[in-house]
């Protein structure tokens, strides 16, 4: 004898936040570093996983890696100024 599962539904709220300075700024850093390798073709070996790899994919890795948010303001600290703008609505 077997019983039938008890359903219910569940519905849950997020609630939805806008992004920390530190992640738009590293969300940009990334927009604009992909933007630059958009388009390139082909395919190569990854030297480091030794697989074939999209070549845009291994560019990006390259120019990524060991990219954080405080190097991006370093590099832009105007972008905090467009983060309070365009985030937080205040003017400029």
């Amino acid at each position: 004898m077997t019983q039938e599962p008890k359903l219910r539904k569940i519905e849950y709220w997020q609630q939805v936040r806008p992004p920390t300075l530190l992640q738009y700024l590293y969300r940009r850093a990334v927009k604009e570093e992909m933007g630059k390798v958009r388009g390139k073709t082909g395919v190569e070996v990854d030297p480091e996983t030794k697989r074939l790899a999209p070549s845009s994919a291994i560019e990006a890795r390259k120019k990524l890696r060991g990219l954080t948010a405080d190097i991006v303001l370093a590099e832009h600290p105007e972008w905090k100024d467009d983060y309070e703008r365009d985030i937080l609505g205040k003017p400029a």
